[in-house]
């Protein structure tokens, strides 16, 4: 799969990085996904140097395996930072180049802000559907940038986002109905739009959108290839990193912001359940693997490895959605059960075969 997804999807859109000048993407890479890159497509990995060392991707401070953060205790949390950013520089000289950190699956709360800026982060990037559910639809922010406590939060765009991400609409399409839609929220200030999703929905979930969407894109927005000196052909319109959007927009300090991840809804809010896909208050699936989860988390100091890739989220993803597929989960439950005391797994043994038990099937589990 990781040799699939490179052909179709990170070979091509490096390609275009070494191909264009004058913009810049902001990017989280996990360590759990370099070290398979490492061993399958070391040249992916090279791209990815490159490119950082050439100032077309913003690279942000992350977690080794993917946790849904405000989920995990803290001391898993700092396990999850720490492994990250130390791996990466011993084993592949890569580094953050900017203050920013990936929340996985945009999932934030304000409980994590506090360990971020220990750790010297200064912004992360969240969804602003939540944002919405607190302040309204004509809040989210374009021409400012959300401080909370003194750590700025920029809002990511839930409904251009999801736009480009159903593979359904070309570079033009979206071209066309942001020069009809835009004009009416900014009202023609300066403003700004962060797009973000798997870079895997170019050319991996939709095979057409590295021709109809990155490659348009980045030839209307940013200029023509490299070794042609001609200006960018839209005044105006740039690819930017995040970061540098705290030099051109000022900070707006808010008192309050809502738990949230990409996809919590404003009816999620409203039903204090942020973490749907996660942690819903009424999937006893869901909360018997949390259960196992944190029983096997009691023996980090011996099994420190294992306990960082049993708190991955995408263990719960995979029981909470359309088309699910418990034998991928399982396989973070068999690693949690086998950290396990005897004592513990009598006590877990119930829950455990349950788990276990699932089988694959579409239905819609995330409708709750």
């Amino acid at each position: 799969m990781i040799k699939k997804i490179a052909n179709e999807c990170y070979r091509p859109i490096l390609n275009l990085i070494e191909e264009f000048e004058g913009f810049c993407f902001t990017a989280n890479i996990n360590l759990s996904l370099l070290v398979h890159l490492e061993e399958h497509c070391p040249d992916i990995v090279d791209g990815f140097r490159r490119a950082i060392k050439n100032g077309k991707l913003e690279l942000t401070g992350s977690t080794a395996q993917h946790p849904i953060m405000p989920l995990i205790p803290e001391f898993v949390q700092k396990a999850q930072i720490e492994e990250d950013r130390d791996q990466k520089e011993i084993q592949f000289d890569l580094k953050p180049n900017c203050s920013g950190f990936f929340l996985p699956e945009l999932a934030f709360s304000t409980k994590v802000v506090g360990l971020l800026k220990n750790y010297n982060y200064r912004w992360t990037v969240m969804d602003d559907e939540p944002f919405v559910a607190t302040y309204g639809k004509n809040s989210v922010p374009f021409n400012s940038v959300i401080s909370w406590d003194g750590f700025k939060v920029f809002m990511r765009s839930n409904y251009w986002s999801n736009m480009i991400s159903s593979g359904k609409y070309s570079f033009g399409d979206i071209k066309a109905i942001m020069e009809h839609e835009i004009p009416s929220w900014t009202g023609n200030v300066p403003a700004y739009l962060i797009i973000a999703m798997d870079a895997e929905t170019f050319g991996h979930h939709h095979c057409h959108l590295i021709d109809t969407f990155l490659r348009p894109m980045l030839r209307e927005w940013v200029g023509l290839p490299t070794g042609q000196a001609v200006p960018f052909a839209q005044a105006g319109n740039k690819i930017v990193s995040i970061e540098s959007l705290s030099v051109d927009f000022p900070e707006r300090q808010v008192h309050y912001l809502s738990d949230g991840s990409w996809s919590t809804s404003v009816h999620d809010i409203k039903r204090n359940n942020p973490f749907p896909l996660w942690s819903s208050k009424v999937n006893i699936d869901r909360y018997r693997l949390w259960k196992l989860v944190n029983l096997a988390l009691t023996h980090f100091e011996q099994a420190r490895d294992e306990c960082l890739r049993i708190t991955s989220s995408c263990h719960w993803w995979w029981i909470s959605r359309s088309g699910w597929e418990p034998e991928l989960m399982q396989k973070g439950a068999e690693l949690a059960f086998s950290i396990l005391t005897e004592e513990e797994k009598v006590f877990i043994q119930d829950d455990y075969n349950e788990l276990m038990a699932l089988k694959k099937h579409f239905v819609h589990k995330d409708s709750e």
